[in-house]
């Protein structure tokens, strides 16, 4: 079964649930993660983002798609404070009850000043002094002009 309709199913079940509970969808907000490489990592973004909920009884749904980890969790009342509260990763952008972090910025950001290869002037040349050659003794070739 394709995942869009394994996530479909689950979200139709599990939507009336959560209002049921006092949980709806107007007091949830969606953590869409980006950089996260390990099932371990993942697990300890969605630990954390539980926490930063509001109350004792919480809400929370994962999915891992491409580069993207989703999470869903609720009730939230505050987004501000929430977000204040996300210390693993940096928020990119926050739109309405969806936020958006990235695990590793300093990936996009340019290299410091320090990072960059230092350029120096590469060994002096040996060199011998040319030899010069008397004036009579240049060969000379025969220059034509065309006009």
């Amino acid at each position: 079964m394709p995942i869009q309709r394994y996530l479909l199913i689950v979200a139709l079940i599990a939507l009336p649930v959560l209002s049921s509970l006092g949980c709806s969808t107007e007091n949830m907000v969606t953590l869409k993660i980006s950089g996260t490489s390990t099932s371990e990592e993942r697990d300890k973004i969605s630990e954390k983002a539980k926490s930063l909920t509001d109350g004792n009884s919480n809400f929370i749904s994962s999915y891992h798609m491409n580069d993207t980890y989703t999470v869903n969790v609720g009730p939230v009342m505050d987004v501000k404070a929430f977000v204040e509260q996300i210390d693993f990763g940096k928020v990119t952008k926050v739109e309405e009850r969806t936020i958006y972090v990235d695990l590793n910025p300093e990936s996009e950001a340019e290299p410091a000043a320090t990072d960059k290869p230092e350029v120096t002037d590469p060994a002096p040349m040996e060199t011998e002094p040319i030899k010069e050659a008397p004036m009579e003794d240049a060969p000379m070739e025969p220059v034509s002009e065309e006009k």
